[in-house]
């Protein structure tokens, strides 16, 4: 009986090994490589539209980092010496207009380096989808 149950689950294994893997055809192979190429255009095409959305906005940090750098030089140079009380609030005036030139400096460089990651990443994709397209014409000429 336990010899049975034993032989029994032997073949049992060996049919589900037999049936679970199957060997892949070139056809199959040139299919699934063709999804692949696919897939990564259709993330290269996203890239793209995130790249384009990031240097709109970049466009527009541009033009209010301008408009601020030139309100704060405009600004910095006209204290007073001779009223004490209304130079000190020109001054800090001054200090949250340069606060918020900073602010938009630093959001400026970061728009900067979001696009030359999003550039980055378009690239690498556009290299991937070369790749696997050589891997199909390799696979077609056999």
């Amino acid at each position: 009986m336990k010899k049975g149950a034993i032989y029994g689950a032997l073949v049992c294994g060996m049919l589900i090994s037999a049936c679970g893997s199957t060997t892949k055809t070139p056809e199959l192979l040139k299919y699934e490589a063709r999804q692949k190429v696919l897939d990564m255009n259709t993330k290269k095409n996203k890239l793209k539209i995130e790249l384009e959305k990031e240097k709109i906005n970049n466009e527009k940090l541009q033009a209010q980092v301008k408009e601020l750098n030139e309100k704060a030089n405009k600004e910095t140079t006209k204290f007073n010496a001779s009223d004490p009380n209304s130079t000190a609030a020109d001054a800090n005036a001054t200090a949250k207009l340069l606060k918020e030139v900073g602010n938009a400096n630093s959001k400026l460089e970061k728009s900067n380096k979001k696009i030359a990651s999003l550039e980055k990443d378009i690239e690498k994709a556009e290299e991937n989808i070369n790749k696997l397209n050589k891997q199909i014409e390799f696979v077609d000429n056999k």
